[in-house]
């Protein structure tokens, strides 16, 4: 596009009024000068023989489409400006205005496959466009993929003896002897010769049986019997680092698969899945991500480069990292001069142990030094599961470490948050991780031991401090323990662990809505804690009414006092209905699912009580004074705000209304220096909440609030 002549050429200019479109050429550029009352808006230009585009405002290149261009302040006014949309496409085609001689000019100079006369100029360089969009995209896409291809070449074929390495790292080198059943004889997965029962004999001489070893009566080689399995089959995963060149390094994560069957010799199939190029002396990108992108493994051979079909673009197979082993060859020289070069001595060393640690999660961590002092002091320190646990505990999104360890720490006791080095020391001799961490934390905090036995049953069932802060004081963790699996094998043999101390938590929290002596040991810890539970759920349901208004009244105590206040002030009677002032929180909320309203369903009114705002009454007929009526909101000077019957409705709402104004006299009769300023805070409240509703347009509120609504005078 030869944009700085299209600047220096002067735009054609126009005389028409409204929307207009003057053309002019540059040399092989078509310009649309586009005039909306004869001021210049844009000028669209296309070059008619590759049909390259791009459109001038003011000063600035855009590479935009002629909608797009034609298209200027649609957006402002209101319209939705995709392609797709109707009113848009009317819109710019009512702008593409010009003269005749000009639209048979561009008819001239775009030429287009599958037009025909009737084919607009519109259409002509729109279609001209899309085609050129389409055809730069190709070309951007085919030369991507190039460069994919060629990084992947640089990368260099797999070391020899590949499988025999992950033989040894993850079988240690074993092999088996298996039955193969339809022939009747036994074979090795060694040499894969077969051979007789009779000639299975344990290394000492003796009878051979399961999981025993043997010699091969073939190749002699020490292998172990399998009397009752039918194949072994292992999958694993594994990564190495290889260096290219100067300017980068290649990461690779392989699946392997390791399978041994009756009659066979052992296959060992490796397939690589990701491979992460890593930029020496890197900018801002440290690394690229390629993902194999066939879902099926492409089986690799040892000793040849593996193009397959890698792409940084996308993952679509959704390959992903896994926890395995490093290969021990060519880190030092792979890392050096990259971003992760802080790891090269001690992956090197990790490799050389026979690792398995997520060392992708690792490398995200390259900057993070008191990360990689850590996992340095695991590996020093011989914390096997600790170390494999904590080297997946960096999250792939943030590069930020989530795990327990407190990383800043300046001693191994610091680190672990564990002051007595006796209990860091069985953390290693048992192999734990960090649930026992967790544990060994806990059992410092409450200076309670935790025998070996119980760190195996709390681990087993994958239990936590917080699953079994149920114990409180009650129990030790070994009783707590002892206890759960006698009443799960007695009573819950189908249960899990957690199961059953869902239940135990479920009775405790039974027996203390029900007023029981929790610190009692027949309370707490019951023989048949099945049956118990039990009982307290008939209890529980026959006191319902009770325990509701016992959680209410906890709840909801400062509404209750105030309740008790206004008793004298607001209750009132004649000869035919009487006002009653509910003494329990609870008494609001049965009266409004007696009532099906919503006084009760809701703690607004319960908070208006607390507050002085409002207060909920109840009135009765004298004649049936436990049934419910109606339910009244009334504030500190008598207005009422609501009265509301069964389904809010008004039953004898005109013999009810008297009753009330006779009611609110009364109240106004009663009322103390301090009655009168809360009714005035209240009618202020009550005026805020009036506009609140009608900001939000709520008429349906505001019209059963103008109905119910009675000042007192």
């Amino acid at each position: 596009m030869k944009k700085k002549k299209v600047e220096n050429t002067i735009p054609t200019p126009c005389r028409k009024n409204g929307w207009w479109i003057k053309c002019q050429l540059v040399d092989e550029i078509l310009v649309l000068n586009v005039y909306n009352n004869k001021i210049l808006q844009t000028r669209h230009c296309i070059n008619t023989l590759t049909h390259e585009y791009a459109t001038l405002v003011g000063n600035t290149w855009y590479t935009q489409k002629v909608e797009r261009a034609i298209a200027i302040g649609l957006k402002s006014e209101g319209y939705y400006c995709y392609r797709t949309s109707s009113s848009f496409e009317k819109k710019v085609k009512e702008r593409f205005r010009m003269s005749k001689e000009d639209e048979q000019r561009i008819k001239e100079l775009i030429e287009i496959k599958y037009c025909s006369e009737r084919t607009t100029a519109f259409e002509r360089i729109d279609r001209a466009e899309l085609e050129y969009g389409r055809i730069q995209r190709d070309i951007a896409e085919n030369n991507r993929i190039d460069r994919v291809i060629a990084m992947m070449a640089r990368v260099p074929a797999i070391p020899e003896g590949i499988k025999e390495w992950i033989n040894q790292r993850e079988l240690g080198g074993m092999d088996y002897c298996m039955k193969n059943r339809e022939r009747n004889l036994w074979s090795c997965s060694s040499c894969g010769k077969q051979f007789a029962e009779k000639h299975i004999k344990r290394t000492d001489g003796g009878k051979a049986r399961n999981n025993d070893m043997i010699h091969c009566p073939k190749c002699k080689k020490e292998i172990k019997l399998l009397r009752r399995k039918q194949k072994v089959e292992v999958r694993t995963h594994f990564c190495m680092v290889q260096p290219i060149d100067d300017e980068v390094a290649v990461t690779r994560h392989f699946v392997a698969v390791i399978e041994c069957l009756p009659g066979c010799k052992k296959k060992i199939g490796i397939a690589e899945e990701i491979r992460i190029i890593l930029f020496k002396n890197p900018g801002k990108k440290k690394c690229s991500i390629y993902y194999e992108q066939y879902t099926s493994p492409d089986w690799i051979q040892e000793g040849k480069v593996n193009y397959g079909c890698f792409d940084n673009k996308s993952n679509r197979a959704n390959k992903k990292e896994h926890t395995g082993y490093m290969y021990d060859g060519g880190i030092e020289e792979a890392f050096r001069d990259t971003a992760y070069e802080p790891w090269t001595r001690l992956f090197t060393q990790f490799a050389a142990a026979g690792k398995k640690l997520n060392y992708n999660g690792m490398m995200i961590a390259h900057d993070d030094a008191n990360y990689i002092g850590v996992m340095e002091l695991l590996f020093r320190g011989r914390f096997e599961r600790l170390l494999q646990e904590e080297s997946e505990k960096i999250s792939i999104w943030s590069g930020g470490y989530f795990g327990i360890l407190r990383l800043s720490g300046s001693s191994i006791e610091d680190v672990f948050d564990i002051g007595d080095r006796q209990k860091i020391n069985r953390i290693r001799d048992k192999n734990g991780g960090l649930e026992m961490i967790k544990w060994m934390r806990w059992s410092e905090k409450h200076h309670e031991k935790i025998s070996d036995k119980a760190l195996i049953w709390l681990h087993e069932n994958k239990l936590e401090p917080n699953d079994m802060s149920w114990t409180k004081l009650r129990f030790t963790i070994e009783k707590a323990m002892n206890y759960i699996e006698r009443q799960r094998k007695e009573s819950y043999p189908s249960m899990s662990v957690k199961g059953v101390i869902n239940q135990y938590e479920d009775y405790m929290n039974m027996c203390e809505k029900l007023h029981k002596d929790t610190r009692d040991e027949m309370i707490y810890r019951p023989r048949e804690l099945k049956r118990r539970h039990a009982e307290a759920v008939m209890q529980i349901e026959q006191q319902e009414a009770q325990i509701q208004a016992d959680e209410y009244s906890k709840k909801y105590s400062e509404a209750e006092k105030v309740l008790e206040q206004i008793k004298d002030k607001f209750e009132f009677a004649n000869e035919e209905y009487f006002i009653k002032v509910p003494r329990k929180i609870v008494d609001i909320v049965i009266e409004g699912r007696v009532l099906h309203h919503c006084a009760g369903s809701t703690d607004r009114y319960f908070d208006r009580i607390k507050q002085h705002e409002t207060y909920i009454c109840f009135l009765r007929k004298v004649s049936e004074p436990e049934i419910p009526f109606y339910t009244i909101e009334v504030e500190p000077g008598g207005t009422i705000r609501q009265h509301r019957g069964e389904f809010d409705e008004e039953p004898e709402i005109e013999k009810v209304k008297p009753f009330l104004r006779t009611w609110q006299k009364e109240i106004r009769k009663r009322m103390s220096k301090e009655d009168h300023e809360l009714a005035a805070v209240s009618k202020v409240k009550r005026e805020e909440n009036i506009r609140e509703l009608k900001e939000k347009n709520n008429t349906r509120v505001l019209n059963g609030l103008m109905e119910d609504f009675m000042e007192a005078i």
